[in-house]
């Protein structure tokens, strides 16, 4: 007669203590990824309001076609920033043990389990939200590095129009 290994309370109890762990850690992943994107849409905003000012001065200054290109391409840039930085704040499900899971803890099938089994379940589901929660924060994750590569190059087009200006009122 062959029986079936028997899990290790011990073990099972400090898996399950690790998951809960990484749970907390992914939530603060994507808390931190959210402030990033708030800040940064907030910034690249005012800064897209700065620059069409300064833009409509730079190319009444210079009316010429590069002009006209830089001040388009800075605008573009800025809106693909703030464009990428807010659909990272678009709001998503919570990812979490999911309710139908939940709504069999009272049930007699569920109370009778060892409490082996129970915690076993319990971190097979957390273990599927943490890896649903991460692939949702790697994604958000490119999208706000892409967002900061747009600002930075509209960063750069505002300063070479800045300079241009600065440099045409002083020659």
């Amino acid at each position: 007669m062959t029986s079936s290994p028997q899990p290790n309370p011990a073990t099972v109890e400090a898996l399950l203590d690790t998951a809960w762990r990484l749970t907390a850690s992914e939530a603060s992943r994507t808390e931190a990824l959210d402030r990033k994107s708030a800040t940064l849409a907030t910034f690249a905003s005012l800064l897209t309001a700065l620059t069409a000012t300064l833009g409509l001065r730079f190319v009444e200054d210079k009316p010429t076609w590069w002009a006209l290109t830089l001040l388009t391409g800075n605008l573009i840039l800025l809106g693909t920033a703030v464009g990428l930085a807010v659909v990272v704040l678009l709001p998503r499900e919570y990812l979490a043990l999911g309710i139908d899971y939940l709504r069999r803890f009272p049930t007699w099938s569920e109370i009778l389990k060892p409490p082996e089994q129970v915690r076993g379940e319990t971190m097979r589901g957390l273990v599927e939200a943490i890896a649903r929660e991460r692939d949702a924060n790697d994604g958000k994750a490119r999208l706000v590095r892409w967002a900061y590569l747009a600002l930075a190059a509209a960063l750069v087009l505002t300063i070479a129009e800045a300079v241009t200006l600065g440099w045409n009122k002083v020659s």
